[in-house]
């Protein structure tokens, strides 16, 4: 569920972790198995004549139109391809999330969609469901940057190809901030200043909905990162330093109950869903949303006969350098119980091809795929081309960026992070309390193994 007017030279894309809308998994894991590899199973695919079909699921996009062009693209691979035939499937995110290790475990799923980190796909790797990609990485050169392998490689096992390469910050209506006279805020006060201001007149100072809980991940993940910067994420996350101290906490009170309690939400935001959040933005009754670089299609589709829109990193605080959470989104896996490895292996090595990337995935979905690009003739949106911009500034290895926290933590910080920010939007839990059961939850899973292991 994050962007180059004609570039005409060869633009390498790195960041540093992830952004990701994601939810953890439910329900109770199958029992661990080693995961096969493609190799070990291509025994099962067919030698017969005649077309294979492999089914690929994945989440809809919010946007329809979006959709059909993702259906559009799948259709030129079956096209071009007469003996591989793909049946794409799409679901509601929610409900991918919710039934995944039951469809997985069912056998009627080749290739899928899902957010990558120990949460996530490193529990169904954990699991056994997900088939071992490093054979096809071999056969195939895929050229994908090492930091994002390392995100898709669970207990030493390179698991899946790595997604898009996305930003977390905030989107803003640039006619009513000009009508204002606003430019984008340099530091948390400038933007305080700029909330009153919309509140005042009635307009929504923040899109803000965490019906679906996701989204207060990803908030918390800007103003963490803005406090620690990359090498306090780091610090937090090998556990040299805790989830509970001050400026965790600050983090938390900042978003969660001084701009809640200041009126910069929607009402009761744990009751509005991401897309009605959204659907506030596009028709000019909110100012701004705070969200990934995934939504630039949609946000684009939604307003360009409207508004223009503008986007920035979440501002400064308390004098501490921006860093904006950047990084890897989601990412394809084979099925470890695919009956076609091999063919699945072909269509993934075909959707992160240079024409496939040039004609579908840079100009039409707005992605940066986590490999080396080159954009030569390719236009986008001029919104698409600031976050590219903004991007194209790390190499991978830059301590620029932050880190979106839930594609990093495993899933019972996670859990915790979901349910516990919806009880301090509603004053149930403090900000001191939701960081005390973060800090107890991530202990736990480091004594069982389940964290980021330090380099």
């Amino acid at each position: 569920m994050k962007r180059l007017s004609v570039l005409s030279a060869a633009i390498v894309f790195g960041a540093a972790a992830c952004s990701g809308s994601s939810v953890p998994p439910t329900g109770a894991p199958a029992a661990p198995a080693a995961p096969p590899s493609a190799s070990e199973s291509s025994a099962s695919s067919p030698a017969a004549a005649g077309p294979v079909t492999i089914t690929y699921l994945v989440g809809i996009a919010e946007d329809p139109e979006i959709d059909k062009q993702a259906e559009a693209m799948i259709q030129e691979f079956n096209d071009t391809h007469p003996n591989i035939q793909v049946k794409r499937e799409a679901l509601e995110n929610d409900q991918l999330r919710t039934i995944i290790q039951t469809r997985l475990g069912s056998g009627d799923v080749d290739v899928f969609g899902y957010d990558t980190g120990p949460g996530f796909g490193g529990v169904l790797a954990k699991a056994g469901l997900v088939a071992d990609m490093g054979p096809a990485y071999e056969k195939y050169g895929w050229g994908t940057f090492d930091w994002a392998k390392s995100r898709c490689t669970y207990s030493g096992v390179l698991s899946c190809m790595p997604g898009q390469v996305e930003e977390l910050g905030i989107y803003y209506n640039k006619q009513m901030f000009a009508d204002k006279g606003f430019s984008e805020p340099a530091t948390l006060e400038d933007l305080t200043t700029i909330m009153d201001a919309f509140k005042a007149d009635g307009i929504t100072p923040l899109a803000f909905g965490d019906q679906p809980q996701w989204p207060a991940g990803h908030q918390w993940s800007m103003t963490l990162s803005n406090l620690v910067g990359r090498e306090g994420m780091d610090a937090r996350l090998y556990g040299d330093a805790k989830w509970n101290d001050a400026p965790s906490v600050k983090a938390i009170d900042i978003f969660f109950k001084q701009f809640n309690d200041a009126g910069y939400f929607p009402k009761d935001p744990n009751a509005v869903t991401y897309e009605d959040a959204n659907a506030l933005f596009y028709a000019g009754k909110a100012a701004m949303i705070p969200t990934g670089t995934w939504l630039v299609s949609e946000i684009t589709d939604n307003t360009k006969d409207s508004f223009d829109v503008g986007f920035f990193p979440f501002p400064a605080i308390d004098g501490n350098k921006i860093s904006p959470p950047a990084g890897l989104g989601g990412g394809t896996f084979v099925a470890g119980n695919s009956k076609h490895p091999d063919e699945s292996m072909e269509f993934i090595d075909w959707m992160i091809s240079d024409a496939v990337v040039k004609k579908w995935l840079l100009p039409v979905f707005n992605q940066i795929p986590a490999q080396p690009v080159d954009t030569t003739g390719v236009e986008v949106s001029p919104l698409f081309q600031i976050v590219l911009d903004d991007l194209a500034q790390s190499s991978g290895s830059s301590s620029e960026f932050g880190y979106n926290i839930d594609v990093m933590t495993p899933a019972g910080f996670n859990d915790q992070m979901f349910t516990g920010f919806q009880e301090v939007l509603s004053g149930k839990l403090t900000p001191q309390e939701q960081a005390d059961k973060l800090q107890a939850e991530y202990e736990k899973a480091m004594a069982a193994g389940e964290t980021i292991p330090k380099p």
